[in-house]
């Protein structure tokens, strides 16, 4: 008896020292130094727009065009010499021999890589659900991502960076191909597309104008505008839709009654012609504020712009006269060419347009335009991370090749069709789950301490519940109580045993 009280007491000891000491460090105490982690690559402060990206060694970034042309990193290559066989079967050859001794092979280190900023593809604005039937163009075309009506003969349009895209007949106004058609994005200066389409039938192009100093203070590009000097209407329409003037702007705003005016005009012709993604903010496009349009409105202004005689001739342009001025200080500029800025109209042949657009939020924007034969396309895109011609050239290809063999998604309406898209009801939100039990929260929640039901019932789960410190805190008095009474009773066992020694005769 004096051995099990022994063995028990110091069973309890042992299990109350071992539960008490044995406890993982608290937080924030740093690890030994051979569990440290090794040093972070230093990452580049970017900016809002961009995302950082690791970059392999070896691995050589490019202009991006197409996403299928992104460099991968490349897997990781065996140590100079492997053949792929065992370092035993390399030592040993053909006879089978067993090597005296192997040395374990030495750890490749992983390989460096350096982070990069990218520019990353704008997130559209929030918008609210639509009733299906009210969305301008077709019902469809509320719908995000790659929308086509084609049969398995007919390949899916390109793969592009783009955010939204619409492809559609100038003509008909059929709409081919879209993506996302009516997300919110920035336009950038695409939006001068609607400045002229605005601003072009209010204004004589005979009319000279005095710039003022809003003007020569333009932010973004400029085509050099000096202020108090003068300028024809027609100089300034050049400017602004072959090098995307801004300067050229804020004087033909000027012209038009202002530059608060202006903005009224450009978004009372958004709502007439069916553009209401559109809200224009700057008449020039740089990003300001909630400024924002959808590739399907771009789409709509580019074909109501096409339909203006002085508009076509402006874009279809090479190069323009413009003329110079004298500065502040008296020196004396000469007039200048200015060249048109859209890639697509030097490397498509039949491109007819129409704008393209880029700002740092926005990326990059256009629209354009093609004839072949009787048909010409309008293709207007948003968010892109490119500015390369090639991706609209490939979405027109598509287009003039399968134009008679996809089924339209939707349609380009005519001025006054459309009043709008009417916002769906707001329903309220309703149970998911079961009625959970009474104290536990209302139906379908899930509260501390509880599991979510893998069944769909809405009944929690049973899960142990986690070891805390109060936890901890009792089972280790536990094991010290268990303890102690080992000891009293090996005490008691050995007063008992000395007791009857003594009452034994000698």
């Amino acid at each position: 008896m004096t051995a099990a009280g022994a063995s028990l007491s110091a069973l309890g000891l042992g299990l109350a020292l071992t539960t008490t000491y044995a406890v993982p460090p608290a937080a924030g105490t740093p690890l030994p130094r051979a569990a440290t982690a090794a040093t972070p690559v230093v990452a580049p402060t970017c900016a809002p727009w961009q995302t950082r990206q690791a970059v392999p060694v070896g691995v050589t970034l490019t202009p991006r065009v197409f996403p299928t042309d992104e460099p991968a990193a490349r897997p990781t290559t065996s140590a100079p010499g492997a053949t792929g066989a065992t370092s035993a079967t390399r030592a040993t050859g053909a006879t089978g021999a067993v090597p005296r001794a192997t040395t374990a092979p030495t750890a490749a280190k992983p390989p460096k890589v350096r982070l990069v900023c990218r520019n990353a593809p704008p997130k559209p604005f929030a918008h609210p659900a639509w009733e299906p039937e009210s969305v301008v163009g077709g019902s469809r075309l509320a719908e995000t991502g790659v929308l086509v009506d084609r049969t398995t003969s007919v390949p899916p349009p390109p793969e592009v960076y783009d955010v939204s895209y619409v492809l559609a007949d100038l003509e008909t106004g059929e709409i081919l191909a879209a993506k996302s058609p009516h997300a919110w994005l920035r336009p950038a200066s695409t939006l001068k597309t609607l400045t002229a389409l605005t601003l072009m039938p209010r204004l004589d192009p005979r009319r000279v104008v005095v710039a003022g100093q809003d003007a020569q203070d333009a932010a973004g590009s400029r085509v050099g505008i000096l202020a108090g000097n003068r300028y024809p209407v027609s100089s300034l329409f050049d400017a602004m839709l072959m090098f995307s003037a801004n300067d050229a702007v804020y004087a033909l705003a000027d012209a038009a009654g202002g530059y608060d005016a202006t903005v009224d005009l450009m978004n009372l012709k958004a709502r007439e012609i069916g553009a209401h993604d559109t809200l224009t903010v700057d008449p020039s496009g740089l990003d300001d504020g909630a400024q924002r349009s959808s590739a399907y409105d771009l789409a709509l202004i580019g074909r109501d712009a096409m339909r203006l005689p002085a508009f076509r001739s402006t874009i279809t342009k090479r190069d323009a006269v413009f003329p110079g001025g004298t500065d502040e200080r008296g020196k004396v500029w000469p007039a200048f060419h200015v060249y048109n800025i859209n890639e697509l109209l030097r490397h498509y042949p039949g491109a007819v347009g129409i704008k393209p657009g880029r700002t740092d939020r926005a990326q990059h924007t256009f629209i354009g335009a093609a004839t072949r034969g009787e048909r010409t396309l309008v293709v207007a895109q948003m968010g892109s991370v490119t500015g390369s011609w090639k991706p609209t050239a490939a979405l027109l290809d598509w287009g003039f090749a399968n134009a008679d063999r996809v089924t339209p998604v939707g349609q380009l309406v005519e001025p006054g069709e459309s009043t709008g898209p009417v916002a769906a009801p707001v329903l309220p939100e309703l149970p998911t789950g079961g009625v959970t039990g009474a104290g536990t929260g209302t139906a379908g929640t899930q509260t501390p301490g509880t599991a979510a039901s893998s069944s769909g019932t809405g009944t929690p789960a049973p899960l142990a519940a986690p070891a805390t410190e109060a936890t901890a805190y009792d089972r280790t008095m536990s094991l010290v109580v268990l303890a102690s009474a080992g000891v009293v009773v090996t005490a008691g066992v050995v007063l008992v045993a000395f007791a009857r020694r003594r009452r034994r005769p000698i």
